[in-house]
């Protein structure tokens, strides 16, 4: 080793160690270990028609499901009435659920006002993120009754925070994340950031231990009195990223029951095209001959390459559909992420397990010339 890095004193790489002839014949063993994997993992005539049954299968799938982005059934809404009726039933049987808890208002110090809401005041009083009033002097342009895809405190899933905050502290949050205060049913041209909102609700959550589930049901109580009324409550989180979409679906009456509708009709789709994926892999296996099909793993790649480009097809044929009728609605939203997800899984499956058989080749092969080595070591 001292002589060869005397030798070559520099990095040596295998442009230095090997010959024009010895590359090239290292490219023609790769080549050929290459087809012979093409040749054990290829698709033969019985996959052939798993091809075409397992296509088959999800395409009547995706053609059997309901069209997505339709409008909730107006009849299954609720007039404001009836949802006011039903918020102050709710109310009533919450108060006296708890009647021994205490009512006495306590002194908050001076971060918050000197006398805040009892819990049975928040029960009672309106949320303050319904509130509009104020607001075209600052700006704001809450657009009256579609106000709800600008508030966070009306998002299903990020109100449960920034609704039960804006409710302790009489705020209103919108999306950009700046809050802003409500007294006495009117935007006030006071601001805070994040930081203070939430340093506020912990201190107001700290003065009393009844009004975090106070705050909790109200606001549970205001989506459940929302949900169901002619406007509805706006698509989950998308406010908060895309406001002017979130607006214009919201005003094309797409709201959060019509998002949970084809959610549950893509969750069932893409159910259904795992399920087939799962009957096309079983079925395929009982197909596995030894003798024939070499080893196991081998045999899996085969299958592996039956759902994608089953899948594939499918999904081509359905968004071919869908462009030459016009009709987003026909996408098969649920079948596509399946199959996309499968593609990524596969195909860096498909990849390792070359680079194994590859690696597993030119291990075996120079095995043999060491132990061709050691032969002739032993003989010499």
């Amino acid at each position: 080793m001292r002589q060869a890095e005397a030798a070559v004193p520099f990095e040596a790489g295998l442009e230095d160690l090997l010959s024009q002839d010895e590359f090239e014949k290292a490219y023609r063993e790769l080549d050929t270990i290459s087809r012979e994997f093409d040749s054990c993992t290829g698709l033969r005539g019985v996959d052939a028609a798993f091809i075409a049954v397992a296509a088959a299968l999800q395409t009547v799938r995706w053609v059997l499901m309901p069209e997505i982005g339709g409008t909730f059934d107006a009849a299954e809404r609720m007039t404001a009435k009836e949802g006011d009726a039903l918020v102050k039933k709710l109310k009533q049987e919450f108060v006296e659920k708890h009647s021994g808890w205490d009512t006495e208002k306590k002194h908050q110090g001076r971060r918050l006002r000197q006398e805040e809401k009892t819990w049975k005041e928040i029960i009672f009083s309106g949320v303050p993120y319904d509130v509009t009033a104020g607001s075209k002097e600052l700006g704001l342009h809450l657009e009256g009754r579609y106000h709800r895809y600008k508030t966070l405190g009306h998002d299903p899933v990020l109100g449960w925070i920034f609704g039960t905050a804006n409710i302790l502290t009489d705020t209103m949050t919108l999306n950009p994340m700046l809050s802003y205060r409500v007294k006495k049913g009117k935007l006030l041209n006071e601001t805070l950031l994040l930081p203070q909102l939430f340093a506020e609700t912990v201190q107001r959550v700290r003065s009393s231990e009844h009004v975090l589930p106070a705050a909790v049901f109200r606001q549970a109580l205001h989506y459940k009195s929302d949900m169901y009324t002619k406007t509805g409550l706006p698509v989950p989180l998308l406010g908060a990223f895309h406001e002017s979409l979130a607006g214009k679906l919201y005003k094309s009456q797409y709201d959060f029951l019509c998002f949970v509708h084809d959610s549950k009709i893509e969750g069932t789709s893409a159910l259904l095209s795992v399920l087939i994926n799962m009957l096309a892999s079983f079925v395929h296996g009982l197909y596995y001959r030894p003798e024939c099909d070499g080893s196991r793993d081998l045999f899996e790649l085969r299958t592996r390459k039956i759902l994608l480009v089953s899948n594939a097809l499918a999904a081509s044929g359905n968004i071919a559909v869908s462009f030459l009728a016009k009709n987003a609605k026909l996408l098969d939203i649920g079948g596509l992420l399946v199959t996309a997800a499968g593609l990524y899984r596969d195909a860096r499956f498909l990849a390792r397990a070359k680079q194994k058989f590859i690696q597993e080749a030119s291990d075996r092969e120079m095995q043999q010339i060491l132990s061709d080595a050691d032969r002739l070591y032993a003989v010499f």
